[in-house]
């Protein structure tokens, strides 16, 4: 009678022990509330969009996120392309985990884009003639478990869905700053 007991002991064990391994390994979740560290890459993002070509006219951000589910995209973008251009199935999925949940940028303190040019947020697009504002959008970013490496949509809007475009992009870190690369995918309004 010890026998079968002692079996089942020995394999409920093992069970907790590949259990804990799983949780291990499994890519990092993206957390509730937007950190700095997601406030960096936006900044260093927005900083390398518009180092050749600074803003003349007024930038808004977005006061909460943009929803990018890489899964329930068109072919143009869809979760396959973007994994084509190298980016891992971690990073991804991540994303794809949040659905369609948006997230609210802080505004206590205020949203803190390190950029060199003056920028408002805002709630919705401003209601002034195409070309005369950017509105940046982003999503949510996810990062490689030693967060060198990171994933997220952007979107650069000059009126409200009549100009502008976006896309997903890729991050990796070198030398302590982010270098960014198109996955691809991207979008024109």
């Amino acid at each position: 009678m010890k026998r079968p007991v002692l079996m089942l002991a020995a394999t409920s064990a093992a069970l907790a022990i590949s259990l804990g391994i799983l949780l291990l390994i499994r890519a990092p979740r993206i957390p509730s509330t937007i950190g700095d560290e997601e406030y960096g890459v936006y900044s260093e993002w927005a900083t390398s969009h518009f180092s050749k070509n600074p803003p003349l006219v007024p930038i808004y951000v977005l006061s909460r996120t943009l929803k990018f589910n890489p899964f329930e995209q068109p072919n143009t973008c869809s979760h396959t392309m973007i994994q084509k251009a190298g980016v891992a199935g971690s990073l991804i999925r991540q994303l794809g985990d949040l659905g369609d949940a948006e997230f609210l940028f802080r505004d206590n303190p205020p949203v803190d884009l390190h950029i060199p040019w003056k920028y408002m947020l805002t709630d919705s697009s401003p209601d002034l003639p195409p070309g005369t504002f950017h509105l940046l959008a982003f999503s949510r970013v996810a990062f490689s478990r030693d967060r060198r490496q990171a994933l997220f949509a952007v979107s650069d809007e000059c009126a409200y869905g009549d100009c502008g475009s976006g896309g997903a992009v890729y991050a990796h870190k070198s030398g302590g700053k982010w270098r960014f690369e198109s996955t691809g995918c991207f979008w024109r309004y």
